[in-house]
């Protein structure tokens, strides 16, 4: 439509002032021609609020991904690179045609070759440019977990290289490996943030808790493993847990002596102690992994707590 008014506009030009000679038509023409082009730079930028995100995606055949962020719903999205620089591939924006909302994509591409920019134009010359965001993974700090009563605890951690649109799903188990997902944040941006959550639902025993990191990309990572021991009275602890390689006992005076066993994700009995103090250091190096600690008291009373080896 407008470069049908721009054609008519410049008709109407030549018929008022009379145009005879060639060469003013020809100039004329030249107008045209940039007119044009004025026309298809302008159609051709990058949608409003629309983005394009590179990075490494394991599970493309080609080894890379574009993330295709807040496009128009329902039109065709091409990706440029290479040189001379042509259509790498091409992706839908879910949605209807033209619809008023917008819409996320992904495409796998490949990593050898340099991506410049994403448009909605066919043979376009501009468009968003692609951000690559590299292979630098979103990082978790000061992830921990305080108790506040038997029947409470706060969970906290910090992140860092945090683009923006990232989802954070907090989970719990009680034997360290078979994990529920409890609450799920979007990620805030703005590189760094602090993220927590109270947990109001623990059952007694150790509680586990990890972070599960969902990229833009699509790439889900997970945090290191976060313990509370949440005893009321059962007189036994175990600690530091995790441990590396060793770590203390205590066990009330009145169940002494004791026998403690220590066991592993098999059931196979990977060490066996007898002890009459109230504070055992037990030091013995073992795979990493998670493994059952059973105290037996003098009275036959026995406690199983969970020991995580890191």
């Amino acid at each position: 439509m407008l470069l049908y008014i721009i054609l008519k506009i410049v008709l109407l030009s030549l018929k008022e002032h009379k145009i005879q000679s060639i060469q003013t038509m020809k100039k004329f023409f030249l107008v045209l021609l940039v007119l044009v082009g004025s026309f298809r730079y302008s159609i051709a930028q990058c949608p409003l609020n629309a983005f394009a995100f590179l990075s490494v995606y394991p599970q493309c055949p080609l080894g890379c991904g574009v993330l295709l962020k807040d496009w128009p719903e329902g039109v065709i999205v091409n990706i440029y690179g290479g040189s001379p620089i042509g259509v790498i591939s091409s992706v839908l924006i879910p949605g209807t045609f033209g619809g008023p909302g917008t819409g996320d994509a992904f495409v796998c591409v490949p990593c050898n070759v340099t991506l410049i920019f994403a448009s909605t134009v066919p043979g376009a010359t501009n468009g968003c440019v692609i951000i690559s965001l590299g292979t630098v993974p979103i990082k978790l700090t000061d992830f921990n977990v305080s108790s506040r009563g038997n029947k409470s605890c706060i969970v906290k951690w910090t992140t860092t290289n945090e683009p923006g649109g990232s989802r954070y799903t907090l989970q719990r188990s009680l034997n360290a490996r078979d994990f529920s997902d409890v609450s799920t944040y979007i990620g805030k941006g703005n590189n760094s943030n602090n993220y927590f959550y109270e947990d109001n639902q623990l059952q007694q025993g150790n509680i586990f808790y990890r972070i599960k990191i969902i990229e833009v990309t699509g790439k889900i990572t997970y945090s290191e493993t976060a313990l509370l021991k949440n005893q009321s009275s059962l007189g036994v602890s175990i600690y530091p847990n995790p441990a590396e390689n060793t770590f203390k006992v205590t066990i009330p005076t009145q169940f002494l002596p004791a026998s403690i066993l220590l066991y592993n994700i098999d059931g196979k009995v990977v060490n066996s102690i007898t002890t009459t103090k109230s504070t055992l250091t037990v030091n013995k190096k073992l795979p990493k992994g998670v493994y059952g600690v059973r105290i037996t008291g003098n009275n036959n009373a026995a406690v199983t707590q969970t020991l995580l080896i890191k």
